[in-house]
C-alpha cells in the first residue's frame, strides 16, 4: 500500500512549498492529496492559480500532513479550527507533521512544538513564536524532531521534500528521485 500525504493549501499559500513537495513525493510513489480550505481554485502568494484535489474534511488522514507557508495562507490556517484539529490529530496518531516557512506557527498554535527538541521557520516569523520556545529554535535548513519536520523557506523546499520522502519511502527512493530531477545529492 502506498504511503499517503495530505498537503493543505489556502489563498496566499506559497506555491513552491506546495508544488515541490507534491511533485517529489509523487515521483517517489507517495499518494498525494492537495486539500484546500474552501471549494474552487486557490490563488497562491505569488498569484499562481492552483487546482486542489479536494476540500479539506475531518475524515481525511495521511501518513504525512504537510503545511506550506506563505502569507496570508498561514493566517488562514491559524484561524481554521479544522486545520488545528487535523494537525493535533495527525501528531497524536504518530503521522509525520511537516511545516515550512511561516507554517510552524500553526504547529505552535496546535500545541505540538512543546514536545519537539528543535524546530525552524522562516526568519521573518521567528519573533512570533512564544519566548518559551525560542531556546528550541534552529537556523538549520530542515529540522526533524520526533514526528515533526520543519523547514525555512521556498529555497529549502527540495530538502524539506527529501526529508519527508525519506521517512515515507526510504533513502533509496530519495536518491532515485534526486537523480531524476537533477537535484544535488550530498
Amino acid at each position: 500500500m502506498k504511503p499517503r500525504a495530505l498537503i493543505l493549501c489556502a489563498d496566499g499559500s506559497e506555491e513552491m512549498e506546495i508544488v515541490i513537495p507534491m511533485n517529489m513525493l509523487r515521483r517517489g510513489g507517495v499518494e498525494v492529496t492537495l486539500a484546500s480550505l474552501a471549494p474552487g481554485l486557490i490563488r497562491g502568494a505569488r498569484s499562481i492559480v492552483l487546482q486542489p484535489d479536494a476540500v479539506l474534511n475531518e475524515s481525511m488522514t495521511a501518513d504525512a500532513l504537510i503545511l506550506p507557508g506563505g502569507l496570508p495562507g498561514v493566517e488562514h490556517f491559524l484561524r481554521n479550527q479544522l486545520v488545528l484539529k487535523m494537525v493535533k490529530r495527525h501528531y497524536e496518531k504518530g503521522a509525520w507533521v511537516c511545516a515550512i516557512c511561516a507554517a510552524p506557527l500553526v504547529l505552535e498554535q496546535a500545541g505540538i512544538l512543546e514536545d519537539v527538541t528543535a524546530f525552524t521557520s522562516h526568519p521573518g516569523v521567528e519573533e512570533r513564536f512564544h519566548a518559551r520556545l525560542l531556546h528550541k529554535y534552529s537556523l538549520d535548513r530542515v529540522v526533524v524532531s520526533g514526528p515533526v519536520i520543519t523547514s525555512r523557506a521556498p529555497g529549502t523546499a527540495f530538502e524539506f521534500s527529501a526529508a519527508i520522502l525519506a521517512r515515507l519511502q526510504g533513502d533509496n527512493v530519495v536518491e532515485t528521485v534526486r537523480r531524476n530531477v537533477l537535484y544535488p545529492c550530498d
